[in-house]
């Protein structure tokens, strides 16, 4: 028997997929090695002790492979080396370089471009403008998925196994932000979570979207259920929020207001557990009809079940 069909047979179906949240990284087995990040061409604006926000900066941390969508290189060299940038960060910053820069590069900056090209980094332009840059971003992302499938064998993301309680071991795929500018911009980063969500490469990759005050992520239809586990869920917490207090360290993370939003598609059924306002597939999600806003997540662990892919969406808090 060859080794494939040995691998085949111990494969177990995937039932479920799990959602792993970066600001609980390493608490919950993220792996950073199979994480990228997108950097979008959208202000990464300084906080009042950082030059870096906090939700960018866990993003950076939490992957291991960094791409600027053209213009994006602007807004991290402008956050990391140009004047918004802080002398109290500079070593750090000094080490935020991207792996990759690519799409058609009519915004990238003279300047900027010298300054990664100087540091080594690869500038791809790919010109069809049939993609937006976002789609050319992860175009390198399969590309970079590809090769850890193939040079990481021993790993489960590589061979795509799934473990023995059927969960799908993903990569992850971060874009930072898709939202507060243009609204057709805003749909578009939408869109692409659903068109690149379809893709083979991607069937093992959880992507999602963020800015400094909210993410959205894309569930997965049915069989399969979607467990999702955030870092600010509405329940005690009881030493961690103790030692929270007695570090007087703020964090950041996904808070426990959520939303579930039919934008792709209407949505029959939806079954959910853990929100304050579950439902049970007796009403369909769709605009014009029921969209679940405003929800809010009661348990460290959401599960949702949809016959229709669906995105979720929650804020994003400091404590």
């Amino acid at each position: 028997m060859s080794d494939q069909a040995s691998q085949e047979e111990r494969r177990t179906p995937i039932t479920r997929r799990r959602y792993y949240s970066p600001f609980l990284s390493p608490l919950h087995g993220s792996n950073t090695n199979s994480a990228a990040l997108i950097i979008l061409n959208t202000p990464i604006k300084s906080t009042a002790n950082s030059s870096l926000p906090d939700v960018f900066r866990v993003l950076w941390k939490s992957t291991s492979f960094h791409v600027c969508a053209d213009g994006g290189a602007n807004r991290l060299y402008d956050a990391t080396i140009g004047p918004s940038s802080s002398d109290d960060d500079i070593d750090e910053n000094d080490a935020l370089i991207p792996d990759l820069i690519t799409g058609d590069l009519d915004s990238i900056r003279p300047d900027v471009r010298s300054y990664y090209e100087q540091k080594g980094v690869p500038i791809v332009c790919v010109e069809d403008q049939n993609y937006h840059d976002l789609d050319k971003s992860l175009m390198a992302v399969e590309k970079w998925i590809e090769k850890l499938t193939t040079t990481s064998s021993s790993s489960s993301l590589s061979n795509g196994d799934n473990d023995s309680n059927g969960f799908n071991q993903s990569s992850q795929a971060f874009i930072y932000g898709g939202f507060g500018g243009r609204f057709d911009q805003e749909m578009a980063c939408i869109n692409t979570l659903y068109s690149w969500g379809q893709k083979e490469a991607f069937q093992q990759t959880q992507m999602s979207i963020f800015d400094e005050e909210t993410g959205v992520i894309l569930l997965s239809e049915a069989p399969i259920t979607n467990e999702i586990l955030i870092r600010f869920p509405d329940v005690e917490e009881g030493d961690d929020n103790e030692s929270r207090e007695k570090s007087d360290q703020v964090e950041v993370g996904e808070g426990p207001t959520c939303g579930l939003i039919p934008i792709g598609a209407r949505c029959e059924r939806v079954y959910t557990s853990g929100l304050k306002w579950n439902l049970d597939g007796d009403m369909p999600l769709e605009f014009g009809g029921l969209v679940s806003s405003s929800n809010r997540i009661v348990d460290k662990v959401v599960t949702v079940k949809t016959s229709s892919p669906l995105l979720f969406s929650f804020e994003i808090v400091k404590r």
